[in-house]
């Protein structure tokens, strides 16, 4: 039935929706999981592929982590396996990516408050300095940055540091249920 539908005119369609951010209805979002399936002028292991690489710029990330997941499923019944592979692989490599790019915004904020500290305060800094290698959340450095900026004395500052540490080390702590 799929064998109907002109999957070259929707995944142009799909692609200007997507590129454009335009929110997917339920209908985009059933074409998209089925396009490997559709009528189209590449073979289905190919479609299948630029399936993924569609469904992986889509900003919402629960979405396409869902959108993903079932492509996959669905394509695996009808593609080789060696594409699925390969799927899976392209998959894998965005995530490998999206990792090195977050190590990369980390040491960038890491460095920057290193540096603030050193411009501030010189090599009485050191310690402090240290202890930024230490905090690896995004979301917290740029919190501390943040507060450095205001803080007045190298006290408050080295207080700072320590209190983000242990927001870190407790919001990686394993949580206890009790009964």
């Amino acid at each position: 039935m799929m064998r109907n539908y002109d999957g070259d005119a929707i995944i142009q369609d799909l692609w200007t929706k997507i590129e454009n951010e335009e929110e997917l209805t339920d209908l985009d979002e059933l074409h998209l999981i089925f396009l490997p399936l559709m009528q189209s002028s590449v073979n289905r292991s190919e479609r299948a592929i630029e399936t993924v690489e569609l469904a992986k710029r889509i900003k919402d990330e629960e979405k396409q982590v869902r959108l993903l997941a079932t492509i996959i499923a669905v394509s695996d019944k009808f593609i080789d396996k060696e594409y699925v592979e390969k799927l899976m692989e392209v998959l894998s490599m965005a995530r490998v990516i999206q990792m090195a790019e977050e190590r990369a915004r980390i040491s960038e904020s890491q460095q920057a408050i290193k540096k603030y500290l050193g411009a501030r305060l010189g090599l009485e800094s050191k310690p402090m300095q240290n202890k930024i290698d230490l905090i690896t959340d995004l979301y917290l450095l740029h919190h501390l940055l943040d507060d450095l900026y205001r803080a007045e004395k190298r006290e408050e500052m080295a207080r700072l540091i320590d209190i983000t540490l242990e927001k870190q080390r407790a919001s990686h702590a394993p949580k206890i249920v009790e009964d």
